[in-house]
């Protein structure tokens, strides 16, 4: 026997003691926490597995709604993780809700009932409620300003709005919530006093201390307060007692109402070799902050971020320097930093923060249909990432406040085959994906399709911003934006290949301050109807009416074999690899060859199909 295959039945032998030991456990709600987690005698909360758990270890989960949070007590090993998992087809739930009953009314249609814990969202029936807000929510679009009030805001903590009038003290104590000046994000502040129409903000520091002509004037704005909760649909919560006014038919006393109070619905925070698959988190999320080779496969989670208190729109605070693992955030949603963990084929949507936030090293998000997010208006997005060395691919990113993707403080990223889309939904100057201040040390953002940012100012496809630096951008497909590819000045050191532009105002743009530059940017076989003008070297950029897109209308932008572009490029090593022809073409795809393509393969979810599969309402 050779000694490899000597290494091969050692490294077998020495594993086999370690499988014999590992253990299944069986969770359903028939259980009880007393048993011994068997498949005839399981138990009732998957939180009683997790504390008995060891590496190697699986737990399959039955058909139920769990209303837990989920903490990890031990490590799984690299060769034998920790598995939760449901029982074959039975459908899964994690939720940080409880149903809320004894409800009396109290006066004008409002209903309450007793709870203790601070309540953080609301479903009556598995529908979404409204947080009680002054002027009320119209429909059920959270992405909009269209419904706020105007306001004018000033740096002495006043804010103005254009509205009928209220006794003195009448919003004290409420929240309020404002986008002003330039549009860029969003300010929160609790109200010390009002008079009028008029609020006075007690922690005025978050937004006097930016650019007051940046961000703060004329614009919108609206108040949380239980004096707002006069329309059909909302809530509030205050000093133990939650308030709902029922919509037409709705009747509390035989409703399914669902009270968030948890955030979290699975907490593998600092653990090591965890994996999760085939769950549903409702109002609820998971936190795998410090985690080491953890993976989230094939789970569905809505509403992972509910309302949040922020100090800073912008809400990214850069600690530890140049360290980038050490950035903190607020209103997180999903998120995932320590290293060499996935996130794979998951769906994550309506939040009122990110979507996924990432952190840390190495890790992966793949497949994953991410939406619906940002409604915070604040510098959040579908995903957003810090740290080094990570991978987003084959995602679809899409429905956002501002950017879809923030790639901020995050070097050696590579974001690749994914599709991002609809930006812009409430805010202004801002690119589908955003990164600021940033070297990107080679850094990919490649085979990408961008498309459709909503903002009415700056509206951009790929945005690197004022100091970012090293990012190879190339095979990207940019429609329906302002400014196709933005290097903000200084710009250094990036590199611009083989784009495709299309109904767009700019090919490419570059704003700085007086004295800056770009520097050392190479734009070459690159494809649109408008100039490649943003660079220091320039080589076969085709600029043409005429691409011969096969069928540009409907998205595809691959070409006839009659196009200009093709054998119109140059060779480039490492980016024009495997053309077909004299030379590459010019654009983000090579003709004769099989196009490529980008985003998930998943469709959205239907949440209430998932709700009556498994009947929501009941506690089995």
């Amino acid at each position: 026997m050779n000694l490899k295959k000597s290494l091969v039945l050692f490294v077998f032998l020495s594993f086999i003691p370690h499988l014999s030991g590992a253990k299944n456990y069986y969770v359903a709600k028939n259980g009880s926490d007393r048993n011994p987690g068997l498949k005839h005698l399981p138990f009732r909360t998957i939180q009683a597995a997790a504390r008995r758990m060891e590496a190697g270890d699986t737990c399959f989960i039955r058909q139920g709604v769990y209303r837990e949070t989920v903490m990890l007590a031990r490590d799984g090993r690299k060769l034998t993780p920790v598995v939760f998992i449901r029982y074959g087809k039975d459908p899964v739930i994690i939720t940080g809700a409880d149903k809320v009953h004894a409800w009396i009314p109290w006066k004008n249609g409002i209903w309450k009932a007793y709870v203790p814990d601070r309540v953080l969202q609301l479903t009556v029936h598995g529908k979404l409620a409204n947080l009680a807000r002054y002027p009320d929510k119209q429909g059920d679009n959270m992405l909009t300003v269209s419904d706020w009030a105007e306001v004018s805001a000033s740096a002495d903590g006043k804010v103005v709005f254009n509205g009928p009038p209220q006794s003195n003290g009448y919003w004290q104590a409420g929240i309020c919530h404002f986008l002003t000046g330039k549009h860029w994000i969003a300010h929160i502040e609790k109200i010390e006093r009002s008079q009028g129409n008029e609020v006075f903000c007690n922690n005025k520091a978050s937004w006097v201390s930016l650019n007051s002509g940046v961000y703060l004037g004329k614009g919108v704005g609206c108040i949380y307060h239980l004096h707002a909760l006069d329309h059909p649909g909302e809530w509030f919560w205050q000093q133990d007692t939650l308030y709902y006014l029922p919509r037409q038919g709705e009747d509390l006393t035989n409703m399914d109402v669902e009270a968030r109070i948890r955030t979290g619905g699975f907490v593998i925070r600092n653990r090591k070799n965890i994996e999760v698959r085939g769950l549903d988190f409702i109002m609820a999320t998971v936190d795998m902050e410090g985690a080491e080779n953890c993976t989230l496969e094939g789970c569905n989670i809505f509403y992972p971020e509910p309302f949040f208190f922020y100090h800073s729109g912008w809400c990214r605070d850069q600690g530890g320097g140049k360290d980038y693992s050490i950035v903190h955030w607020e209103g997180k949603g999903v998120v995932v930093s320590g290293k060499y963990n996935v996130i794979r084929n998951c769906y994550v949507g309506h939040s009122w923060g990110d979507g996924i936030s990432i952190g840390g090293t190495c890790n992966k998000i793949e497949n994953c249909l991410v939406e619906d997010c940002d409604w915070s208006a604040t510098d959040a997005a579908a995903i957003s990432v810090t740290g080094y060395g990570h991978t987003i691919i084959r995602c679809t990113l899409r429905n956002t406040a501002r950017s879809v993707l923030l790639n901020r403080f995050a070097g050696k990223t590579d974001i690749l085959y994914n599709d991002l889309g609809d930006a812009g939904r409430m805010c202004e100057d801002l690119g589908i994906t955003y990164s600021y201040h940033t070297n990107g040390a080679g850094s990919q953002i490649a085979y990408n399709r961008v498309h459709d940012n909503h903002a009415k100012s700056t509206a951009s496809g790929i945005y690197l911003d004022n100091y970012d630096t090293a990012y190879v951008v190339h095979h990207n497909v940019v429609w329906n934006v302002a400014y196709a590819i933005q290097t903000n000045k200084p710009a250094v050191h990036h590199r611009i290949y083989n784009n495709t532009v299309w109904h767009c105002d700019h090919a490419m743009h570059a704003w700085g301050r007086e004295g800056t530059e770009v520097e050392d940017q190479i734009v070459a076989n690159n494809l649109a109807d408008k100039p490649w003008d943003v660079g220091t070297e320039f080589h076969k950029n085709l600029v043409t009416n005429n691409p011969g897109f096969k069928n540009p209308q409907n998205g595809d932008f691959t070409l006839r074999k009659d196009s200009p572009a093709i054998d119109y490029g140059i060779v480039v090593p490492g980016i024009t690899d495997g053309y077909r022809g004299k030379v590459p073409d010019a654009g983000a795809y090579e003709f004769g060859v099989l196009p490529w393509k980008a985003g998930c393969d998943m469709r959205r979810p239907d949440i209430q199909g998932i709700i009556k599969s498994i009947n929501f309402t009941a506690d089995y």
